[in-house]
């Protein structure tokens, strides 16, 4: 967030102009870094002088795997003090604009921390939203579905220590309202919820076959519940093998990941489409053989690998009745059928014309 202050300026300066404003992540962009398509809250629920923004995170911050990938500690924390930052000086001038906050930090339970983190300290400031100005007024801006840290309240937070030796909370699904020892009582965009009307409201926002939010996993329950979630939690593979890096270089590294995993099984599948029973294609046991060693060769998964493999051998052995009757090659149609969503039918040779 150590670039909000220009970045925030901006969308806010475009919305009070009607116009609409996205703003990019650039190199060392903190989380919620951007705000974008701010719209003011409804007079309902007394948040009639908040403006909700939708956040984009740079980095993942929405499950407890994410938090335990890119997160280096959690804890209670109590917001004690807040600091206004300095507008920029032409929108002083126009007389509206975004006008940054730091919020002083006390620690007051450590509940989680990534082994080898840096330790963190008893007393921490960071940024966070802040106000939009105009004229002689303001209105607080909060992230949309995430708590603005008020003073006087207290949260339970994941934070990222960056590689400048700066502290930021992990992004805006990683602050939960903590009052009261409590996930989800306290403060909410800028209004105080119970923990019965959180939960309810991240309930509704739940989608099926997605992992569920930390904030719904944890509403209602106390701090020592979220470190026994976080701990039943697994890393991503690629975040874990980087963890001698920030969390913003990690989720850099799982992106990259992610790509050259769709890449590969996308020409997996591109090799692979010419075996459903609906491309009609005819295929002697060889070249069968051929076309299942070279996926075999292709899936970033070992076991489908070593799979596809052993019904290519068999198929070069050339009995047929150990074809016919093989679990392997039961299998081998399975694994192609889960990762390209096609139908491969039995995976037999089907040219016996063409047959050695």
């Amino acid at each position: 967030m150590k670039t909000t202050g220009t970045v925030l300026g901006t969308a806010l300066a475009g919305v009070l102009i009607g116009t609409a404003a996205l703003a990019p992540f650039a190199d060392g962009a903190r989380p919620n870094d951007a705000l974008a398509d701010v719209t003011r809250a409804s007079d309902a629920g007394g948040r009639g002088d908040v403006i909700l923004g939708e956040s984009k995170d740079a980095i993942p911050s929405r499950t407890a795997s994410d938090w335990i990938s890119y997160g280096d500690q959690a804890a209670v924390v109590h917001v004690a003090a807040e600091h206004e930052g300095v507008a920029d000086s032409e929108e002083v001038t126009a007389g509206e604009g975004y006008l940054s906050r730091t919020v002083d930090l006390q620690v007051k339970e450590r509940v989680w921390a990534r082994s080898g983190a840096t330790a963190l300290p008893d007393t921490l400031s960071i940024v966070v939203d802040g106000w939009e100005f105009k004229d002689d007024g303001r209105l607080r801006v909060s992230s949309q579905d995430a708590s603005r840290m008020e003073v006087g309240h207290d949260y339970l937070v994941s934070f990222a220590h960056f590689s400048d030796g700066e502290w930021s909370t992990l992004g805006t699904g990683a602050i939960l309202p903590y009052d009261g020892n409590e996930v989800g009582r306290g403060e909410y965009q800028g209004a105080t919820v119970t923990s019965a009307a959180y939960r309810t409201t991240m309930a509704a926002q739940l989608v099926t076959g997605v992992a569920e939010p930390m904030t719904y996993q944890a509403a209602g329950k106390t701090a020592a519940a979220v470190k026994t979630l976080l701990a039943a939690a697994a890393p991503d593979a690629t975040a874990a093998a980087n963890y001698n890096l920030d969390a913003v270089s990690r989720a850099r590294l799982v992106a990259k990941a992610a790509v050259a995993a769709a890449l590969a099984a996308d020409t997996f599948c591109r090799v692979a489409a010419p075996l459903a029973t609906d491309a009609g294609s005819k295929y002697a046991p060889g070249e069968l053989s051929g076309i299942l060693s070279d996926l075999g060769g292709m899936t970033d998964t070992p076991a489908d690998g070593v799979v596809l493999r052993a019904y290519a051998a068999q198929l070069s052995a050339g009995d047929a009745d150990t074809w016919v009757g093989s679990a392997i090659r039961r299998a081998a149609a399975t694994r192609i059928e889960r990762a390209c969503t096609i139908d491969v039918g039995d995976l037999l040779p089907n040219d016996t014309e063409g047959a050695e």
